[in-house]
């Protein structure tokens, strides 16, 4: 029967004209089937991968969400130490107490609550609600315990912790609302896709949104979370030492607290040598720029503190310490996983001077009592000890004394100052007074003030005179009181007696301070000689003192010819610094030898973490000799100068002249518009020189009434301070 239920892959008629039967082949419909399993596992497999490897930093790090932050680790700067160790500018640190904003804020952050209970309990408790609610109450007691335990350990106020604590978490709450603020103003003006872009681009729109749906986590909501808010801020400022000892050797007790150390520049001795100590301020940011683009490899960033002025400026690189980097890993939520040091701090080195701080201070002390000291009407003349016409109060003053084989400088004392701390810590009426104060009070007046010396280039004049062989020690000038009209280029003498100083040599001459001796001189040797002696002694340039702005002076040309006598007498438009004349002082006292002054003796130690080491003192230029000045011209001049002090006749006489040991010195009165100067330059002892020094009042009058008394005064400090040994010693020896 045809119509029987047959298998007809059991027949042998079967219908066998089909090209394919996959019964027949029943491998190949396997290999379909796997295929058909394979390939999407195959896809899964490589976006797998693709994540895995590609997208790993994108992916990877929202999960593990650790930060790797380089922080800094403060550095000392060094100090800069007068010759017996006083410390003129140095470090002054400050211990700021820090506490995690977790343990700030009020009411506790719910996230940052549970984390800290479920951390109290192991993996099977952490399911139950009541010991988690339970641990949370621990939490939040243990925190307010701290907080009690902060009050009675720094004996602080708890309520002006309370002020604290609230103060922070207001600045925090008010930084969250600036940046939710900013964050809702760029979503409301991102573009907003059009009806018109979707229909147009409806295949690109539902291929995105698929591919957004295999490729992209579902968005969820994720709380803003602002570096201050897992950060440390400072609850307590300036706490003492023993509670710093205390946290840090303890760290299990105070959990979330630090102390941070903070340091800044200080001026112990206030007034004492500000114009060279300088000051040391923060960098502003445009100087940091304009710092970065000079130099691309400067290392410089805002706030960090550098000299500003004097030695401070002078020496920065080697004052300034270089901070520390520490590498920081923090974890997703703010907390500290790991650190790591990667550069240590390297301290700055200290700077010693040869400054002796008590030589400062007297010299100081000298110039403050000359200011406010009046000269009045009856006081007399330097020349022959006449009334000047009007009374007159010092502008300024300076006194620079150096040592004459050497140059260290002992000091360099300047009039009026200021106190060095109220440039980091202003006192807005101190500060005031100090800028209005038409004396200028933040003038350098031992580095930048060029004035006309007077007589006491007068010995530079003779000089000059001798090694020319214009005259000699023995050449006799007739001065008759005038040099050729009886109104103009004369003598001081004569302008009160119409007398003159008659037969005249050389060391009478500066000893009696005879202009009309060198205008004879200057006239005959002309202008030539004067300006090659001068410039061999340094005037009219700086000297190369260790301190920055150093002022050149003036010394005119040789071709101006129409000045010749008034540079014989210092006048004219020649200038000169206090500086430049205390060493043409050293070298006519040290045998014609040019030092230069210099501040900087030697490097302190420094402790690096390990033995503190040393740098050897600080190598300046060797005295060189004068070229062409010889030992009999010297004689000659130290002759007269000696005279000036110690002759009855001599112009220092009466307020220079001391029984406890020989001076000698020139002194000079300098014509200005607004009042004279008054100049004394010597060096003591007179018969074997230790210290050259020069003392200058601005507008002060008589260098023989004026700045004769503060030169006495100031060798007799060096008398008491031993620095110089009396002549009754000297005879000893």
């Amino acid at each position: 029967m045809l119509n029987r239920p047959t298998a007809t892959w059991l027949t042998d008629d079967a219908d066998h004209s089909r090209n394919w039967d996959p019964d027949r082949v029943p491998a190949v419909r396997l290999a379909i089937l796997w295929v058909g399993m394979l390939l999407p596992l195959l896809a899964v497999a490589l976006r797998m991968g693709h994540l895995q490897v590609v997208l790993q930093d994108k992916y990877a790090d929202g999960f593990d969400q650790t930060k790797v932050v380089l922080e800094e680790i403060p550095t000392r700067h060094g100090r800069i130490l007068a010759a017996d160790g006083s410390v003129l500018a140095g470090e002054e640190e400050r211990f700021d107490l820090q506490m995690n904003y977790r343990l700030i804020q009020q009411p506790a952050d719910d996230d940052w609550l549970k984390r800290q209970a479920l951390l109290s309990l192991d993996q099977k408790d952490r399911k139950v609600k009541q010991k988690v609610a339970y641990e949370k109450e621990r939490v939040l007691e243990r925190r307010e315990e701290l907080w009690s335990t902060v009050a009675r350990l720094t004996q602080r106020d708890p309520e002006e912790l309370a002020v604290s604590r609230s103060s922070v978490q207001k600045r925090i709450k008010q930084m969250r609302e600036d940046v939710l603020r900013q964050r809702e103003l760029r979503q409301s003006q991102a573009p907003a896709t059009t009806a018109a872009d979707e229909s147009k681009w409806s295949w690109v729109s539902i291929w995105n949104q698929v591919r957004r749906e295999l490729t992209e986590a579902p968005a969820r909501k994720q709380d803003l979370v602002l570096e201050e808010e897992v950060g440390y801020h400072t609850i307590l400022v300036g706490v003492d030492g023993d509670v710093k000892a205390e946290i840090e050797a303890n760290p299990e007790r105070y959990p979330g607290l630090r102390i941070v150390v903070q340091s800044r520049r200080m001026y112990p001795l206030r007034e004492l040598g500000s114009p060279l100590v300088g000051s040391r301020t923060s960098l502003t940011a445009d100087e940091a720029r304009r710092r970065r683009q000079a130099d691309p490899t400067m290392t410089d960033r805002v706030g960090d503190p550098v000299g500003r002025s004097g030695l401070e400026l002078q020496y920065d690189t080697h004052l300034r310490g270089i901070p520390g980097v520490q590498r920081v890993v923090k974890n997703r939520r703010g907390e500290i996983v790991s650190t790591e040091v990667v550069r240590k701090p390297q301290h700055g080195r200290d700077l010693v001077l040869t400054m002796d701080v008590e030589v400062q201070r007297k010299a100081e002390q000298q110039l403050d009592d000359a200011l406010t000291r009046v000269t009045l009407p009856d006081t007399m003349d330097e020349e022959l000890n006449q009334p000047l016409s009007v009374p007159t109060c010092p502008q300024g003053g300076c006194i620079v004394a150096i040592d004459v084989h050497s140059g260290a400088i002992l000091a360099a004392a300047s009039a009026p100052r200021f106190d060095l701390n109220l440039i980091n810590h202003p006192d807005p009426e101190q500060w005031q007074d100090l800028m209005s104060d038409k004396r200028k009070p933040f003038f350098s007046r031992a580095t930048q003030m060029a004035l006309a010396p007077g007589s006491v280039f007068k010995i530079l004049t003779a000089v000059a005179a001798l090694e020319s062989g214009t005259v000699n020690s023995d050449t006799v000038i007739a001065c008759r009181g005038y040099l050729d009209r009886p109104d103009q280029h004369r003598c001081s003498i004569f302008r009160h007696h119409n007398l003159g100083h008659g037969d005249t040599r050389l060391a009478d001459a500066l000893c009696q301070s005879c202009n009309v001796y060198f205008f004879t001189a200057a006239r005959r040797m002309g202008p030539q000689p004067m300006v090659d002696w001068a410039a061999r002694f340094g005037i009219g340039r700086p000297t190369g003192i260790d301190l920055p702005s150093e002022a050149n002076g003036n010394l005119p040309a040789a071709d101006r010819r129409g000045d010749t006598l008034g540079l014989a007498i210092g006048q004219s438009k020649l200038r000169v610094t206090p500086l430049q004349m205390v060493r043409a002082m050293a070298a006519i006292a040290n045998g014609g030898s040019l030092v230069t002054p210099h501040l900087a003796g030697e490097t302190g130690p420094i402790s690096l973490g390990e033995s503190p080491s040393f740098r050897p003192a600080f190598t300046h230029p060797e005295p060189h000799p004068i070229e062409g000045l010889h030992g009999a011209t010297l004689a000659h001049i130290r002759e007269g100068l000696e005279m000036v002090v110690n002759h009855p006749r001599g112009t220092a006489f009466k307020t220079v002249h001391m029984n406890e040991v020989r001076i000698a010195g020139k002194t000079g009165t300098a014509e200005a518009g607004s009042g004279d100067h008054a100049w004394f330059a010597g060096y003591v002892p007179a018969e074997r020189p230790r210290v050259a020094f020069v003392v200058v009042l601005e507008q002060g009058g008589s260098g023989g009434k004026s700045a004769g008394p503060v030169a006495r005064n100031f060798v007799r400090c060096l008398l008491d301070l031993g620095l110089v040994t009396p002549a009754t010693n000297l005879a000893r020896e």
